[in-house]
C-alpha cells in the first residue's frame, strides 16, 4: 500500500513538474529521498541539506530541450519499467563474408534492436574505431550494446547486456 502510494506521490510530482514548467528550454527534474525513505520529483530544488540527483533534458541541435527523449527515462525511473528493445542502442562491427557475423545479425534483428552494422572492410574508421573498443582484436563480429562489448557470437552475452541495458 504504501509503495502504491509513493508511486501516486512521484506521477502527482512528475505531472507537476511537466504542466507548471513555462519552458522546457532549460528544464530540470530534482530527485530527492526524503527522511522517511520517500523518494521526490520537483522541477525546483529541495530545501539545502538534503543530497539532490538533477536530470536535465537533451538538448536538440536548436538549442531547445527535449522532453519526449527524457521522458521514458525518467518514467523508467519512476515505475521500475524496462526499457523496450527497440530503445536498446547496438552497434555491429562486421563483414560481409563473415558468417558468424550474419548469424549475429539474424539474432539481434530478432529481438528487434536498434541495430547499426558497420563494414569494417569498406569504412577504414569503423575498423579503427573497432580496434579501439576492442583492445586491439580484429575479431568479428564485435557488438556493442551501450558501452558493453561482445566478441564473437554468444547469445547468452548478447542476451545479458541488453538485459542489463534494458533495466537502466
Amino acid at each position: 500500500m504504501e509503495n502504491q502510494f509513493n508511486r501516486i506521490v512521484a506521477v502527482f510530482l512528475f505531472v507537476i513538474c511537466f504542466t507548471s514548467a513555462p519552458s522546457l528550454e532549460s528544464a530540470e527534474i530534482y530527485r530527492w529521498e526524503g527522511g522517511d525513505g520517500n523518494i521526490f520529483y520537483s522541477n525546483t530544488p529541495p530545501l539545502s541539506g538534503v543530497d539532490i540527483e538533477v536530470k536535465k533534458f537533451k538538448e536538440e541541435a536548436t538549442g531547445r530541450s527535449s522532453a519526449k527523449e527524457s521522458l521514458p527515462e525518467l518514467r523508467s525511473e519512476i515505475f521500475g519499467e524496462r526499457r523496450p528493445y527497440r530503445d536498446i542502442h547496438v552497434i555491429m562491427y562486421m563483414t560481409l563474408w563473415c558468417p558468424y557475423c550474419s548469424k549475429a545479425r539474424n539474432y539481434l534483428r530478432s529481438l528487434d534492436m536498434d541495430l547499426i552494422e558497420y563494414d569494417i572492410e569498406k569504412d577504414r574508421s569503423k575498423k579503427e574505431e573497432m580496434l579501439g573498443k576492442s583492445g586491439g582484436s580484429r575479431g568479428v563480429p564485435l557488438i556493442d550494446i551501450e558501452g558493453i562489448i561482445i566478441r564473437g557470437i554468444n547469445a547468452d552475452a548478447i542476451r545479458a547486456a541488453i538485459e542489463e541495458r534494458r533495466g537502466k
